[in-house]
C-alpha cells in the first residue's frame, strides 16, 4: 500500500486487513457504498467528539476507506472540509481485496459552529464508488 499526495498533518496509522463491518460499526459513522463494474469500495469518517468546547484543542477525525471487492483496487480518496477548515487530504491508494486503510487527521479548534469532513472515493477510471460524511460541533 502506497499512500501519495497526502498532507503533512495526516498521519496513517494502521492498516487494517479483513477487516469487513469494522467501518460500518463504528458508531456516529456515516457511509454510502457503490458498486459498478469498476470497482467497489466502502468509506467511514467519523469525528471525535460530536461536541468540542475547549479552545485549542483539537478535534479527531478517522476515515477508514474499505476495498470491498475480492481483488487489488486503485481507489483516489477527496476530501472536502467545511469552508472554514483547513487540512483536507487527497490521495490515492492500492488496496488488495478486503483491506481497510486508516487515516486519522486533527484539526484545530475554530469557534465556533458546525463542521463536516466529507470524503468521496472514486476508481481509476473516476467513477463515484463511495462517499462518506462525519460532522461535529465546536462551540
Amino acid at each position: 500500500m502506497r499512500p501519495t499526495g497526502l498532507l503533512v498533518k495526516i498521519m496513517i496509522i494502521g492498516f487494517l486487513v479483513g477487516s469487513t463491518g469494522l467501518a460500518g460499526g463504528m458508531v456516529a459513522a456515516a457511509h454510502v457504498t457503490a458498486t459498478g463494474s469498476s470497482g467497489c469500495a466502502k468509506v467511514a469518517v467519523v469525528a471525535k467528539p460530536r461536541l468540542n468546547t475547549q479552545a485549542g484543542s483539537t478535534e479527531t477525525i478517522q476515515n477508514q476507506i474499505t476495498n470491498c471487492t475480492g481483488k487489488t483496487e486503485v481507489v483516489q480518496v477527496k476530501q472536502k472540509l467545511s469552508a472554514q477548515l483547513t487540512g483536507a487530504f487527497n490521495g490515492t491508494f492500492t488496496l488488495a481485496k478486503h483491506q481497510t486503510v486508516e487515516i486519522t487527521q486533527h484539526i484545530p479548534y475554530v469557534c465556533c459552529g458546525m463542521y463536516h469532513a466529507t470524503d468521496q472515493v472514486f476508481s481509476t477510471s473516476g467513477q463515484l464508488l463511495a462517499t462518506g460524511r462525519g460532522g461535529w460541533t465546536f462551540a
